[in-house]
C-alpha cells in the first residue's frame, strides 16, 4: 500500500491560515511560474488587441479620445486574464481560492483594509515619490499627468460609474488574487528558505514585479512600497480580504480626487 498522502488528505493550516513558509512535503498547491507567466503574457497581448479594436471600431485616433467607459473596458483583458489565471490555477492545480489564497473576509477587514489603503495613498506614496522627483529633477505635474491619463477623457455618468466599478472594485480583486495570491503565494511556497527569510524575500520580489508591470517609472518606489504593505497585510491577517480592501481604498482616493 502506498504511503503517499493525497491532496484531499492534507488538512487546512491552523485556523485556516498560511501553511509554513518555504517548500513543504505533500504540498497540494501545484500552481506556480507557468500560471503567472500565462496571466501576464496573455493579459498584455489581449489588452493591446483590445485597444486596437476599440480604436478601429470607434474611430478614435488617440487614446485621449477614448470615453471613460471605454478606457476601463479596454483594460479589462489584462486584469481579467490575471484573475482567470489565479482562479483556474487554484481550481485545477490546487485546493480552490479559499484554501490556496485565503480568499475570505471578516467584518473588521473592511475598516482595517480601507484605513491602510488611505494611509498608503496619503503618507507612503508622497514619502516615496518626492525623493524620486528631487533626484531626477522631475516636476510634480508629471506625476499628476500620469494619473490624469486614466480620467482625462470624454465623460458621461455611465462612464464615471463604469470607471469606478472597474478601477475601484474589479481591479483590486483581480490584482490581489494575482499578485498577492498567486505570485506571492508561488514565491512563498517555492523559495528554498523557510520562516521569516522566505516571507520577506517573497514580499520583495512580488512587490518589485507588481510595481514594474504598471510601467510608471516615477511611481516605481511608491508602488513597490504599496505592494509590500499589501503583502504584509495579507500575511499578518491570514486573509486576502484586508489587502483587497486596502487596494480598493488606495484606488478610490485617486479616482475620486481626479474625477471630482
Amino acid at each position: 500500500m502506498s504511503n503517499q498522502v493525497s491532496r484531499s488528505d492534507i488538512p487546512f493550516p491552523p485556523e485556516g491560515g498560511f501553511p509554513p513558509a518555504g517548500r513543504i512535503a505533500n504540498d497540494w498547491r501545484r500552481w506556480g511560474v507557468l500560471e503567472i507567466l500565462l496571466g501576464i503574457i496573455f493579459g498584455h497581448i489581449l489588452v493591446v488587441i483590445s485597444y486596437g479594436l476599440a480604436s478601429e471600431i470607434g474611430g478614435y485616433e488617440e487614446f485621449s479620445d477614448f470615453p471613460r467607459w471605454l478606457v476601463a473596458l479596454s483594460s479589462l483583458p489584462l486584469q481579467g486574464s490575471m484573475a482567470v489565471a489565479a482562479v483556474l490555477a487554484a481550481s485545477y492545480r490546487g485546493g480552490g481560492i479559499v484554501k490556496d489564497f485565503l480568499f475570505k473576509m471578516e467584518r473588521k477587514d473592511i475598516f482595517v483594509g480601507l484605513s491602510v489603503g488611505l494611509a498608503a495613498q496619503f503618507l507612503l506614496v508622497p514619502a516615496l515619490t518626492w525623493p524620486v522627483l528631487w533626484l531626477f529633477d522631475v516636476d510634480v505635474e508629471e506625476v499628476k499627468r500620469v494619473a490624469e491619463e486614466l480620467t482625462d477623457h470624454p465623460s458621461s455618468t455611465i462612464g464615471v460609474i463604469v470607471l469606478l466599478l472597474f478601477v475601484g472594485i474589479f481591479t483590486p480583486i483581480a490584482e490581489e488574487l494575482f499578485f498577492r495570491g498567486l505570485l506571492y503565494g508561488a514565491l512563498r511556497k517555492g523559495i528554498n528558505y523557510s520562516g521569516a527569510k522566505c516571507i520577506w524575500i517573497s514580499m520583495v520580489i512580488s512587490s518589485l514585479i507588481f510595481s514594474a508591470v504598471h510601467f510608471q517609472w516615477i511611481l516605481l518606489p511608491a508602488l513597490f512600497g504599496v505592494g509590500m504593505v499589501f503583502a504584509l497585510l495579507y500575511e499578518k491577517s491570514g486573509r486576502l480580504a484586508p489587502a483587497i480592501w486596502a487596494h480598493v481604498g488606495f484606488n478610490m482616493v485617486t479616482l475620486l480626487s481626479l474625477l471630482f
